[in-house]
């Protein structure tokens, strides 16, 4: 989706994760009222919770992605994560190719006064990869050119609990969930679904993407 302002922003988000978080409230209040099909139950909201943890963040960095390239900016506006963005083709192609003049015209590129509109392909941005591991997750991060550290603290909680628990479900293993442990997962997932929603409005409202003069 096309976002031109910080209100377009605001709402997409707000409004992406209010369905999520009132489809996995729903599914954590099913649990303890079908007894009978708990384990059922539990591996069902694994893979729930897995999927909107990935589809928040997907949707929250381009959607933000979406706002930065909206702007109009030229390259010497924006930080350094903005500006990789904008010319990864160009990064790419230099890294692959052998060929002085290539690497040359980069270098002239990235020294020269970045005057051209900043030209930033915000629909192919983001790749999770389909599996949001706490590496992951640092990319993105540093391509929204957000904090790391309070996420990637979670990252065995992250990797070994969501995502390994996750994998085996999808793949046919018979993995045994805890309700505790469900809980304590739910709620940690809730929690960073709402950090990172807060991160990325801020950085939106602030103008974390603009270079500082």
């Amino acid at each position: 989706m096309r976002i031109r302002t910080l209100d377009e922003l605001v709402e997409v988000l707000e409004g992406d994760l209010a369905w999520r978080k009132r489809e996995l409230t729903n599914v954590k209040f099913m649990l303890p009222s079908r007894r009978a099909y708990r384990s059922l139950l539990l591996r069902a909201a694994i893979c729930l919770l897995y999927a909107h943890w990935e589809g928040f963040v997907k949707t929250a960095a381009t959607s933000y992605v979406s706002f930065v390239a909206n702007r109009g900016l030229r390259y010497r506006d924006l930080t350094p994560n903005f500006v990789a963005l904008g010319l990864h083709g160009e990064i790419r192609e230099a890294g692959q190719s052998n060929h002085p003049t290539v690497h040359t015209e980069l270098v002239v590129r990235l020294t020269s006064d970045l005057s051209d509109r900043a030209r930033i392909n915000w629909r192919e941005s983001v790749n999770t990869h389909s599996n949001l591991n706490s590496e992951t997750l640092g990319r993105i991060l540093a391509l929204l050119g957000l904090e790391e550290r309070d996420y990637l603290s979670k990252g065995p909680l992250l990797d070994q609990k969501l995502l390994n628990n996750r994998n085996r479900i999808a793949h046919g293993e018979k993995a045994d969930i805890e309700p505790d442990d469900y809980d304590v997962l739910h709620t940690e997932i809730i929690q960073l679904l709402d950090s990172f929603n807060t991160d990325v409005q801020n950085a939106a409202a602030t103008d974390q993407f603009r270079r500082s003069v």
